[in-house]
């Protein structure tokens, strides 16, 4: 049971170095499972670096991809393509007129939202929980206040189409990361020949991280540590953070009902924390022991700088900005580097106005790049793709698309010449306005460039489609002229955008802008998507500005 800042992948590493070095275990029957690809690499490199090249045979992985290595290794039918949440997304989209009629009232009125917060997050916990469809059963109870009949009609809903979803995902012969979960979990439950060989090849089993797995990956743990039960977890109930994932408190608990009655069982608590000073502790230590269903543990602190205690700082924006400059100044002069010091803001916003502040106080900054879909370059080549297939924010597209091309005062004074009350798209509206096209001629260049890109709507691939608009829109040249990081910035998105378009020109029989336009509004309606940073980005020395998020 580890605390924050108590050392658990260390602990991990020791762990595995004591049973290498002194219980003479051959590293590749061993198996490390950590939550991120990161971690898997960094936890085996630290063990080859003091062991020599016997550990490289030691397999650590994530439980996805260890999921993956079962089903490679042992499954005797060839593994469908990966699926994407966002690809998910689009196809339930595309599909959403074959699901109705809905017991929901909800559903039918907004399908994106429908998709996105309710059929997936329920496809995916189906999953991460094992659960059987065939025995849920949901019963409209007159005692039962929290349960209404319009979520038991959702549920009746969600049980018919999964099954659909599950159907249309195997004829076009792809999987999503839970499938593959539950590939590994059959195979190892109904195969006792290939759970013999993985329990035979992995018989010392290490999970770290362990309070952020779920069901599916303790339940197939268990099957693999058998009998045998050499297995090790560290975790801490007081971070479980990933609960939409299906991880929860109740997996240490767990872990402790199922093995401790074995002879070795034992539980070690972490408490001394390395990161950070006994005032911040006491103070974290009084947070979280409000918290129920926790094991109780009190971080302690050796670290001698207990004259730092936290500080909590009451101003307007004028005075923060201020206190934060002379905290700045004092750690400097007291050796403290740039990059030593974070400001953690609420919003994105308060980010931008806090980095404008210590920049023309002359204090470097690591650049901040925004999330893929907030890159300027971006939301132009999508705002072209919405206008050629008139997309559900065509409008905010040409607005985006004038501003850019003529002023955003000029844009304003276009759109001010609009009935507000009119569903008729403006770009319409604009085709058949004379006094505006004679006015601003610079638009009919843009309706020109519009009408080009539809002519090749029937002769191009989606992939050549939005390369033909990049390319006509020129928008790499100036970037690979000045070539600067944050112009490497763009030209890497771009080319993340162009591969996607690509990857969707293979996948896709519908192969049009139009389903490519569906499949992008899916994707930016899903939620984060992280952009691309140059490689110079991580040796940037400058002081770091982020949310709390």
């Amino acid at each position: 049971i580890a605390g924050a800042g108590t050392g658990k992948t260390f602990t991990l590493e020791r762990r595995i170095l004591h049973m290498i070095n002194n219980f003479k275990i051959n590293p590749q029957n061993i198996l490390a499972i950590t939550y991120t690809e990161k971690a898997a690499k960094e936890l085996k490199n630290r063990i080859i670096d003091k062991t020599g090249e016997k550990a490289s045979k030691m397999t650590v992985k994530t439980f996805h991809s260890f999921c993956y290595k079962i089903l490679k290794d042992y499954s005797n039918t060839q593994i469908p393509s990966l699926f994407e949440e966002s690809e998910a997304i689009h196809l339930l989209l595309s599909k959403f007129d074959k699901l109705q009629p809905f017991y929901s009232d909800t559903y039918a009125l907004n399908p994106q939202k429908a998709i996105i917060e309710s059929f997936i997050p329920f496809f995916n916990r189906i999953k991460d929980e094992l659960i059987d469809l065939n025995k849920i059963s949901v019963q409209l109870n007159s005692n039962n206040d929290s349960i209404s009949k319009e979520i038991i009609n959702q549920i009746k809903d969600l049980k018919r189409i999964y099954p659909l979803f599950q159907k249309w995902k195997k004829k076009f012969n792809v999987i999503d990361y839970g499938d593959m979960i539950n590939l590994a979990y059959q195979l190892l439950k109904s195969n006792n020949t290939v759970l013999k060989q993985i329990q035979h090849q992995f018989q010392h089993i290490i999970v770290d991280e362990f309070q952020d797995n779920n069901f599916a990956l303790n339940t197939i743990i268990s099957l693999i540590a058998g009998k045998r039960k050499f297995i090790t977890v560290v975790g801490d109930d007081d971070q479980v953070i990933y609960s939409f994932r299906g991880a929860n408190l109740y997996n240490i608990k767990n872990f402790k009902d199922y093995y401790g009655k074995h002879p070795n069982y034992k539980s070690i608590a972490l408490e001394e924390n390395f990161r950070s000073n006994q005032p911040i502790l006491d103070l974290a230590n009084y947070t979280i022991k409000k918290n129920n269903d926790r094991i109780n543990k009190i971080l302690f602190s050796t670290l001698k700088n207990t004259n730092n205690i936290p500080i909590q700082f009451f101003g307007d924006e004028k005075e923060q900005n201020q206190f934060i400059l002379y905290e700045i100044t004092k750690l400097i002069k007291s050796n403290y580097n740039y990059n030593e010091i974070a400001i953690l803001c609420r919003t994105h916003n308060q980010c931008k106005k806090v980095s404008y502040m210590l920049k023309k106080s002359g204090i470097p900054i690591n650049p901040t790049y925004p999330d893929f879909f907030g890159i300027s370059k971006i939301r132009d080549i999508i705002s072209w793709i919405q206008l050629i297939t008139g997309g559900i924010l065509q409008d905010s597209a040409l607005f985006r698309i004038l501003k850019t091309e003529i002023s955003y005062k000029k844009a304003h004074h276009i759109f001010q010449h609009f009935d507000k009350k009119s569903k008729t798209p403006r770009i319409h509206l604009l085709r058949s306005n004379q006094s505006l096209l004679k006015k601003y001629p610079q638009v009919k260049t843009i309706i020109k460039n519009l009408d080009y890109f539809k002519s090749l709507l029937k002769k191009r691939s989606v992939g050549q489609l939005v390369w033909e608009i990049v390319k006509n829109q020129n928008f790499l040249i100036q970037s690979a002229k000045r070539y600067s990081m944050d112009d490497q910035f763009i030209l890497l998105n771009i080319g993340k955008l162009l591969k996607r378009s690509q990857e969707f020109t293979k996948r896709n029989k519908n192969n049009n802008l139009y389903e490519f336009n569906l499949y992008l509004e899916a994707v930016m309606h899903s939620g984060s998507n992280p952009s691309i940073k140059p490689l110079q980005f991580n040796n940037f020395k400058g002081l770091i500005i982020n949310t709390i998020h």
